[in-house]
């Protein structure tokens, strides 16, 4: 009975790929490739209970995932890979992007790589005198805030990369992507380090899930980027 059910999911992803399918078929499909036998669709609503939604279940952490009953070590590892697949498929798909000339380019070239964090990052982008993009750089990892970054370490970044400008960049894993009031004021902390050595900051992108806020592009905020 099982093979038949299987069988008809996968025709039906052959056919319309994951059109039409509810969250429990996405997983019940996937699970297929971790578990050689037996019924994944008890196993796909567990996982949706015990998480809340699809999202959830994939970027769930491994240890949580191998708590819920019948997922066992491949399956959890074969979950958490998804997400990081789509972000190094979509770095990829970024890598196309050779220069920056406004915030919707730079958001575009950002998301990518602060996909699936769950931790906030600083991250900084080194431009050329054409604005072309000489190297992308994670300042900080983890559970770090904006205004915990070194400034000196972002100075260095640049100059190390001979940089004309630069565009700040960090994620808000959870809220919103509007900036903090200790984000407005180490950013203009950070403008005025680099106005000291002539190089530009031209802008400071702020990301929440599918959600972008470039700061150089909001009326109260743009004198900081003139």
């Amino acid at each position: 009975m099982h093979e038949g059910h299987r069988e008809r999911v996968r025709e039906k992803y052959k056919l319309h790929g994951l059109q039409g399918f509810a969250d429990h078929e996405v997983l019940e499909l996937l699970l297929f490739y971790a578990n050689k036998r037996g019924d994944t669709n008890e196993t796909a609503h567990r996982l949706l209970n015990t998480f809340g939604s699809l999202s959830a279940v994939l970027e769930a952490p491994y240890e949580e995932l191998i708590k819920v009953k019948d997922v066992g070590d491949v399956a959890a590892t074969l979950i958490t890979c998804v997400p990081q697949l789509f972000r190094r498929y979509t770095q990829d798909k970024a890598a196309d992007i050779k220069e920056i000339t406004c915030a919707s380019e730079a958001t575009e070239y950002l998301a990518p790589k602060f996909f699936g964090l769950r931790n906030e990052c600083v991250g900084v982008i080194s431009l050329d005198v054409q604005s072309r993009i000489i190297n992308f750089s994670f300042v900080a990892e983890g559970t770090v805030s904006l205004a915990q970054v070194d400034v000196r370490k972002i100075v260095e970044i640049a100059l190390r990369n001979n940089a004309h400008s630069v565009i700040l960049s960090h994620n808000h894993p959870s809220g919103v992507a509007a900036p903090s009031k200790d984000d407005v004021v180490t950013t203009q902390t950070i403008i005025n380090a680099f106005r000291a050595i002539g190089i530009a900051v031209s802008d400071h992108i702020i990301l929440c899930d599918s959600e972008a806020y470039a700061m150089s592009s909001k009326e109260r905020l743009a004198d900081m980027f003139a």
